[in-house]
C-alpha cells in the first residue's frame, strides 16, 4: 500500500479525536502513522503494514489504560457523598416512623433544607444536631450526634 494513504487515515483518525471526547482514535491515528513510515521503507509489506498497524493501536490502548487507571484520584468532590458528614439540626420532630425536616450548616446540593429520615431507633426532637449519613435523591438519612 502507498505510505501516503496510511499518513491519510492516520490524520483522518486525528481529526475525529480531535471532534470526539475519546482518546480511542488517537490510537488508530497512531497505528497508521507507524504503518505509513513503514509502508515508505518497505512497499511490498502490506501484511506487515497492517499488523504494524493493528500492534500500535493496541500497544496504546493497553498504555492509555493503565495510566489512566492508576492517576484517576478517589476524590468525592462533585457527587452526593461529598457531603456525607455535613452537620445540622432538626426543625422537625422526626421519630423512626415519620420523616421530618433539617436544616444543615453547609447547603446540599442547593438547599440547606432538607426531608430526612432517622436511622436510628430514637425519636428526634427539634434543635437536636445530626449528621447526614447517607443521600438519597430527595431526602437524607441521618443520626444524632
Amino acid at each position: 500500500m502507498i505510505w501516503y494513504i496510511w499518513a491519510i487515515l492516520g490524520v483522518f483518525a486525528i481529526v475525529f479525536e480531535i471532534a470526539s471526547p475519546t482518546f480511542f482514535a488517537t490510537f488508530l491515528g497512531l497505528g497508521f502513522f507507524g504503518s505509513a513510515l513503514l509502508s515508505y521503507f518497505m512497499e511490498d509489506s502490506l501484511v506487515l503494514q497492517i499488523i504494524v498497524a493493528l500492534l500500535g493501536m493496541f500497544v496504546g490502548a493497553i498504555v492509555f489504560k493503565k495510566r489512566r487507571i492508576a492517576d484517576v484520584p478517589s476524590s468525592k468532590v462533585g457527587q452526593s457523598d461529598e457531603f456525607i458528614g455535613v452537620k445540622g439540626k432538626v426543625i422537625e420532630t422526626i421519630s423512626p416512623e415519620k420523616n421530618g425536616r433539617v436544616q444543615l450548616v453547609v447547603p446540599v446540593l442547593g438547599s440547606s433544607q432538607w426531608d430526612a429520615k432517622n436511622v436510628t431507633d430514637v425519636t428526634l426532637d427539634i434543635g437536636t444536631f445530626i449528621e447526614i449519613v447517607a443521600i438519597h435523591g430527595h431526602y437524607l438519612d441521618i443520626k444524632p450526634i
